[in-house]
């Protein structure tokens, strides 16, 4: 006897979960409802937790951060793909056990429906009619989609994350010399990296994973630069008006910070540039190294 609810109870956690991936792998403007939601879960956690055993037993965790964060997503999405094809095979009489003919068990027909996901095709069950075949047929080529944009996007974050601290190393590095800190000059020589700025904040608004990779060496953190930088140009008034003081050019840095401010952090920060500082505030695991000065 065939259960229509519990069918389409199944395809429904399908199509949610689909809809999910997709748009968190492939829609370049952020994460879907269900990635975002854990995502945020587990940064609030982190940001509670690491630091203190940072400081409490000298554990480095923080480079567990981001990498922790993608398999808790990429496990949701494997993990509930499952429940629902379990759910629509278990609706009516799918699957029967190749040797005795009886009727699949729950775990056969978990078994059944994960190795359908996964293309692999090795059961101890198999499909009583072509209906149910064709049903196996639609979760391998699930399965495939998801398995194969899932690596791509995996990349894609790796990749961005490696730019993104690329930026902040160029950064520190500039505002390490000694010369830099004459205003005029610190301003000319960081303008010189806002090309790269609007590479990144292109790429973040794309996906904002890359953000939660927090790297143990300060100065290859992206969202601390980021502050500095944003308060550097906010104090000489770089980005509350188009005008440019002195000689220096500083409309690529002001386009990249606007561009983070606008697609990333939303939340009642005033302007697009205080957005751009409050987003770099969320994304710094402890707020007390972020108040140090680095190469002083």
């Amino acid at each position: 006897m065939t259960e229509p609810i519990l069918f389409i109870l199944g395809a429904g956690v399908v199509a949610a979960v689909f809809y999910d991936f997709l748009r968190t792998t492939i829609a370049l403007n952020g994460l879907g409802p269900f990635s975002y939601v854990l995502t945020k879960t587990f940064w609030a956690l982190a940001k509670r937790v690491v630091p203190f055993v940072e400081r409490r037993f000298g554990m480095g965790l923080r480079g567990a951060v981001g990498p922790s964060i993608l398999v808790v997503i990429a496990f949701f999405w494997i993990v509930f793909h499952l429940i629902g094809y379990t759910l629509m095979f278990s609706a009516g009489p799918s699957l029967v056990d190749s040797e005795t003919d009886e009727p699949a068990t729950l775990i056969q027909t978990v078994a059944y429906a994960g190795s359908a996901i996964s293309t692999l095709g090795a059961s101890t069950v198999a499909v009583t009619n072509g209906w149910w075949d064709n049903l196996s047929m639609i979760a391998a080529v699930n399965g495939m989609i998801v398995l194969t944009l899932s690596v791509s996007f995996i990349l894609s974050v790796l990749q961005t994350t490696v730019t993104a601290r690329v930026f902040a190393t160029r950064y520190n590095a500039l505002m390490s010399r000694a010369e830099n800190r004459d205003k005029p000059k610190t301003l000319e020589r960081t303008a010189s990296l806002g090309d790269d700025l609007c590479e990144v904040a292109v790429k973040l608004a794309a996906s904002p994973l890359p953000a939660f990779f927090s790297p143990h060496d300060r100065s290859m953190d992206f969202p601390v630069a980021l502050k500095e930088l944003g308060k550097m140009l906010d104090a000489e008034g770089l980005t509350a008006r188009d005008d440019i003081l002195s000689s220096v050019d500083v409309s690529q840095l002001r386009w990249g910070l606007g561009l983070l401010g606008r697609s990333q952090y939303s939340d009642e920060a005033g302007n697009d540039f205080q957005a751009a500082i409050a987003w770099a505030d969320y994304h710094i695991l402890d707020d007390q190294r972020s108040d140090e000065t680095v190469g002083a």
